[in-house]
């Protein structure tokens, strides 16, 4: 069960503790695989080389400009991330910092392909749970993923309830705190279906968040796919049928093992 405090810490990525040097400056770490490699079936080399080396660097590099000179120069990376969310005047720093933990997040939920493994039983007991059965969880997330229109990221998440959900977050969104979570229902202004479920962009499902949190509510994240332009394009290019292809080769190349052991630090089973 999820305690009342969030718990970043407790399923962060290496960038909450790797993303500090003693020069004050943030760094990235390296993947558990390398990118001559690439994550096959999911990321060709070349594609991974963008999603790690060109982006993930830009990113980082970036915050790095922003924060010298601040008092979030001393801070450490996850500490940056949430206390710019608690900020409306620190946008820039928070859109890079938040954008680099979800990267990084997705990027080490993936594998190898010399690693990879089928989920566990406890695994699957777990999910099917909170969604019936472990294929109703992968066609609910598929649909959320493909339902969000523009660039963002589709997430499997625990609520405060120790129920698992799912969730899309728009641009660099962060399911860490309510106000950052740059929700389309939070956004978007009224459009021409009856409903939000009606409308094939809003990526809703019976297994989706709730569009209104408590306040003070947040997510602990357990599984996410990057939704952005550039993790997808160069492989699988620009139709709907070609990131269909990409979300079917994501759960190809998961790293179960990773999930679970984050289910197990939020809530266990």
């Amino acid at each position: 069960m999820l305690r009342q405090a969030l718990r970043l810490k407790s399923v962060a990525s290496p960038l909450a503790s790797s993303f500090r040097a003693a020069a004050k400056l943030h760094t990235v770490p390296a993947l558990p695989y390398t990118v001559a490699s690439g994550a096959k079936p999911l990321l060709s080399p070349a594609a991974l080389k963008i999603i790690y080396e060109d982006h993930q660097i830009g990113l980082v590099n970036r915050l790095n400009e922003l924060i010298a000179g601040t008092p979030y120069e001393e801070k450490a990376f996850h500490e940056v991330l949430m206390d710019s969310a608690r900020s409306l005047n620190e946008v820039q720093i928070f859109n890079n910092a938040s954008q680099a933990w979800n990267n990084d997040f997705f990027l080490r939920t993936l594998s190898s392909a010399a690693e990879q493994k089928p989920m566990s039983e406890v695994l699957a007991k777990r999910i099917s749970e909170s969604f019936g059965s472990v294929e109703v969880f992968k066609r609910e997330f598929t649909t959320n993923a493909l339902g969000l229109f523009g660039s963002g990221w589709t997430w499997l998440v625990e609520d405060k309830d120790g129920r698992l959900v799912l969730l899309n977050t728009y641009n660099a969104g962060s399911p860490h705190h309510r106000r950052r979570m740059q929700r389309e229902d939070e956004t978007s202004t009224d459009h021409d279906f009856a409903s939000a479920a009606q409308n094939p962009y809003s990526g809703a499902s019976k297994f989706s968040a709730p569009a209104k949190l408590m306040a003070n509510s947040s997510y602990v994240p357990i599984l996410c796919v990057s939704m952005w332009e550039h993790a997808y394009l160069t492989d699988y290019g620009v139709t709907r049928e070609g990131r269909q292809k990409y979300l079917d080769n994501f759960f190809k190349t998961v790293d179960w093992s990773v999930v679970e052991s984050r289910v197990l630090r939020v809530g266990g089973f």
